[in-house]
């Protein structure tokens, strides 16, 4: 029954969302890949790509929307998809939560906490403002997929049997979820681990055993028919998707980066920042030392147990980026991870507040914390900037731009080119970073551009464009433009443009 508290949750988290995110509606630009997918929308590159990275449904999805679209300023269109499926997968995970925190015998305000994470997450904002579509429909299946299982285990006392309905419908949901976005799969496995957190035992119990078991069952099934459907479509696995063991190498990767990403609490990590690499270490000290607080039955050597435990669980998590050759750890590969430890962290510091009035102050802090910090990353850090270096390089087209050129030589805008204006930290490829830093970008931006202004694709195709990384590559270089050549030197235009504002 649709209850009165559901109504007033459901329009926060609406109105949260439309908060945080409300420039999708109306912001032009297009951010790294997003250039390349729309170009590219007439062939079966999208499909491509995906696929051989073992998103053979992502890849369906990116095909039939890049496909209904054909210029920049309709990459709003499916910006705004996803932040429809993201406040729809929001209320999903908000309902399941409550069942979770219900049954463990969590801090109620838990629940709003963890459902106010998914709305302001660093990652959520990487998946809505970066057309990163249909990872929403990943997160859900995976989402229903651990739930339906968990609360089945969870339910039988003495001798488990699982359903054959049960078992079937939650390894289906798991192939879904994992060919459409593998490292968000993790949440399956996420009640399972704050069950652990519950028991605050060393031991895992059977629920906790089952479920780590079904969960590893379910990455073997879809690595079989991953490399069937290759072999279907006639193409071969992307060298992303190859497998590591070098367990040394990748256990200083999982503590020198996704570690303390996540445990900066949704603060925008910078290894460069003294702050950063002060605080995420704090955040682990003050962790511990709740476990052992509320573990007190425990003797240390139990507790240190629990810990490893803890972090090997975590580790299952985010297995995707534990067993792939890449070292990479971004904020759009590690939403699961990130929440989890978000949950565990929040958890254990609400033991630190005995009373209600402080456990209600405390949560308070948090929210506000998440809303600022989930405004501040999206909007200051990711799309006002972008909007800015686009409206610039639109305006030089559309001046520049004459009939008879056929060649156009664009110099690579700086990865820190946005700092000194907007004092943005840039993060991987995600954030602070200009969209024409990266080499992919160049050609299919001015192309798109060219066809935009003349209304001819066919033209749009035919010109030439030689890209440099730098000033100093062009200069080496020297070319001789002529007037059939067109000169895009993003820094200088994006320094002139800020000098004559400020001017």
């Amino acid at each position: 029954m649709f209850s009165k508290q559901n109504g007033i949750l459901f329009f926060c988290i609406v109105f949260l969302f439309l908060l945080i995110y409300f420039q999708v509606f109306f912001a032009d630009y297009a951010y790294l890949d997003e250039i390349y997918l729309l170009w590219h929308n007439d062939d079966n590159t999208n499909f491509r790509i995906s696929h051989t990275q073992g998103r053979w449904l992502s890849g369906l999805i990116f095909q039939k929307l890049f496909t209904s679209i054909s210029t920049i300023k309709q990459l709003k269109l499916l910006r705004l998809f996803s932040l429809a499926g993201w406040i729809a997968t929001t209320f999903l995970w908000s309902a399941i939560f409550k069942k979770w925190v219900n049954l463990l015998g969590f801090n109620n305000r838990l629940w709003w906490i963890g459902t106010l994470y998914v709305v302001c997450g660093i990652s959520t904002a990487i998946y809505i403002g970066w057309t990163i579509l249909g990872v929403f429909l990943s997160v859900s299946a995976a989402l229903l997929s651990g739930h339906i299982l968990f609360k089945n285990l969870y339910q039988q006392k003495k001798e488990i049997r699982i359903p054959t309905s049960v078992l079937f419908g939650s390894l289906i949901l798991s192939i879904i979820s994992l060919f459409i976005y593998q490292p968000t799969f993790g949440i399956f496995l996420l009640p399972f681990f704050l069950h652990y957190l519950q028991r605050k035992k060393t031991k895992p119990d059977r629920i906790i055993i089952i479920g780590v078991i079904f969960y590893l069952i379910g990455y073997i099934a879809y690595y079989f028919l991953f490399k069937y459907s290759l072999q279907a479509y006639h193409m071969e696995a992307s060298t992303r998707t190859a497998i590591h063991f070098q367990f040394l190498k990748k256990l200083s990767f999982f503590f020198a980066g996704p570690l303390p990403q996540a445990f900066s609490l949704n603060l925008l990590f910078s290894a460069s920042s003294i702050f950063s690499q002060v605080f995420y270490p704090l955040i682990i000290i003050v962790w511990v030392i709740t476990v052992f607080q509320r573990n007190r039955e425990n003797k240390t050597g139990g507790n240190l147990v629990f810990i490893a435990f803890v972090f090997l669980l975590l580790a299952l998590i985010y297995l995707p980026n534990m067993v792939s050759a890449e070292n990479f750890p971004s904020y759009r590969s590690s939403f699961v991870f990130n929440l989890a430890v978000f949950i565990m962290v929040i958890e254990g510091l609400f033991h630190f507040f005995s009373t209600e009035k402080k456990q209600k102050i405390f949560s308070w802090i948090v929210s506000i914390w998440l809303i600022i910090s989930g405004f501040y990353a999206f909007n200051f850090q990711y799309i006002i900037p972008l909007k800015k270096e686009y409206a610039i390089l639109k305006n030089f087209m559309q001046k520049n731009y004459k009939p008879g050129i056929g060649e156009v030589h664009f110099i690579r805008a700086d990865k820190f080119m946005f700092s000194a204006k907007y004092h943005t930290r840039v993060y991987r490829d995600e954030f602070g970073a200009p969209s024409t830093y990266r080499d992919w970008v160049p050609e299919p931006i001015t192309k798109q551009m060219i066809y935009e202004i003349t209304g001819d694709r066919k033209l749009a195709e035919g010109i030439k464009v030689v890209q440099y990384e730098n000033e100093e590559a062009f200069y080496q270089l020297n070319p001789v433009p002529d007037s059939h050549t067109l000169l895009i030197d993003m820094n200088k235009l994006f320094a002139d443009s800020v000098n004559k504002k400020e001017n």
